[in-house]
């Protein structure tokens, strides 16, 4: 396999791509998302990982202020040219990443996290950021790709997303999380869940993983299992669903 990318490498030069990407810009979890948040008007938010700023300017209709966050300053660009477009000018932008962030204790009633904590080179680093910055009433919203509980199911996933993109580390199963929330005194609930049909083509350009790595993945899609080619909808051609959920995290009582 190629050498390691980071996610600045990976995601820079496909800014714009991923800024009007279809399941990204406008996909099935973004108004769920919205209603888990359970906004007043009145919050403080802040987005993390938050590419070029779907979830935040989402957000940014219903909030106070949203501050948008991420580690790819050419993602954040795409995020400010959007929210100028749609007149939005209570969103700010911070280049950070999410295991050392700049906020202040308790800055936030709400943190979200669109399909982006797969990237994370340290999630329970992340966690304890999420939850220093987060008021003690307040609310942590997660999206991402969550790996099924079976064993070769979720080694499966990890296997596809790695060959795809370099700069994934690992989508966890909800039970990960679960563990992983407690570790920082979160509940959590488990909300809703996807399967989100994908295009091989679009998919392997989108990321422009290179041709060697696309074979693998060709390889991998070809000899899978029939559990798996079930459990994700692989057809022939390679096109297959990713499994999407949404949880949230709120401080244990």
């Amino acid at each position: 396999m190629g050498v390691k990318r980071s996610v600045e490498q990976q995601f820079g030069p496909v800014a714009e791509e991923y800024a009007t990407f279809n399941v990204h810009a406008a996909g099935p979890d973004l108004a769920p998302m919205l209603a888990a948040g359970e906004m007043t008007g009145n919050e403080q938010v802040l987005d993390i990982g938050s590419g070029p700023g779907h979830t935040a300017l989402l957000f940014a209709t219903k909030a106070q202020r949203v501050v948008a966050s991420d580690p790819t300053q050419a993602m954040l660009d795409q995020g400010k040219r959007l929210a100028q477009e749609r007149g939005l000018d209570n969103v700010m932008f911070e280049c950070t990443s999410a295991e050392k962030m700049p906020f202040a204790d308790a800055a936030f009633d709400r943190v979200t996290s669109r399909q982006s904590a797969h990237h994370y080179a340290d999630v329970p680093a992340a966690l304890r950021e999420v939850a220093r910055v987060l008021a003690p009433t307040g609310r942590f919203v997660l999206v991402d790709t969550f790996s099924p509980e079976d064993d070769e199911l979720d080694a499966f996933l990890n296997r596809i997303e790695l060959f795809r993109d370099s700069s994934h580390v690992r989508d966890y199963r909800v039970s990960d999380w679960r563990d992983m929330f407690a570790e920082v005194d979160f509940e959590l609930t488990d909300v809703a869940a996807w399967d989100i049909p994908l295009n091989f083509e679009d998919w392997v350009r989108r990321s422009r993983t290179p041709e060697e790595e696309v074979a693998m993945l060709r390889a991998s899609f070809a000899s899978a299992s029939s559990r798996v080619r079930e459990r994700f909808a692989v057809d022939d051609k390679g096109n297959w669903s990713v499994p999407v959920g949404l949880v949230v995290g709120t401080r244990k009582a």
